[in-house]
């Protein structure tokens, strides 16, 4: 928005700074764009970039932009301009496609459309009283909830790729089990066995077992699971001729 302002009043030359160190560094190339999303914005950035004589970024700490940061919340009227985009600043591609897998939402959907429902009465009244938790909104299926906004329903292939960008992607921090849960919910998805599928995409991310914490209390077996037998080499005679010794350890630890 600032860059395409620039444009209009016709600067050649401009000097931006910026308090968040990880855009400096992957406008700069200093950082990988691995995200795809902000690639396709990168490119954006890049190209509006291209269009100035010269053109500079360079990182503030936040505690040193202060004074801009006032500048911004007061506001000048006589420069404050006001632009509402009607589409995105890139072209996404659809994610869902026509041939899809059918999945739990379908049945749901169904019944708010057009009243489809199992014959079995109790089938039908344990549909009814679960659709209540959910609503349809421009045809996309959401679940109701009164302390927070509704959140969206995936299909299971949705579900993977969203686990994905969370836990791994740009911003993610690999975060396990009921954390990944919760930092999903934040950002507005749902699906019924959302607990165990984000245990399950924990425990096949290589990164995560690679660096989880190892157990090093040994396992208790309990008594008489585990037995060693050790037989000793020929001793000399005993009383009624015993040579040989054998030993039994109980392990009551792996």
């Amino acid at each position: 928005m600032g860059l395409k302002f620039a444009l209009r009043m016709s600067v050649k030359h401009i000097q931006v700074f910026s308090d968040s160190q990880l855009i400096v560094n992957q406008v700069n190339r200093a950082y990988e764009t691995k995200d795809e999303v902000l690639k396709k914005y990168l490119e954006k950035v890049q190209s509006l970039i291209s269009l100035f004589d010269d053109f500079s970024l360079t990182h503030v700490p936040r505690e040193e932009n202060q004074v801009a940061d006032q500048l911004t919340k007061r506001g000048f009227p006589d420069f404050h301009q006001h632009q509402t985009f009607e589409k995105p600043s890139y072209e996404c591609s659809e994610i869902q496609s026509s041939d899809q897998t059918p999945c739990w939402i379908d049945r749901i959907i169904n019944y708010l459309k057009n009243v489809i429902h199992p014959s079995n009465q109790q089938e039908a009244k344990k549909l009814r009283l679960e659709c209540a938790k959910y609503v349809l909104i421009s045809d996309e299926l959401y679940r109701r909830s009164y302390a927070k906004p509704h959140t969206k329903c995936l299909r299971p292939g949705e579900a993977q790729e969203v686990m994905k960008v969370i836990h791994q992607g740009e911003y993610g921090t690999h975060a396990r089990g009921r954390s990944l849960v919760i930092r999903i919910l934040r950002q507005g998805f749902f699906w019924p066995n959302i607990h165990k599928d984000a245990q399950t995409f924990v425990e096949k991310c290589p990164q995560c077992q690679y660096y989880a914490d190892m157990q090093r209390q040994p396992v208790v077996c309990g008594g008489f699971v585990v037995w060693g037998l050790d037989i000793l080499r020929p001793m000399s005679a005993a009383i009624w001729s015993y040579k040989w010794v054998l030993v039994a350890v109980d392990y009551f630890t792996k």
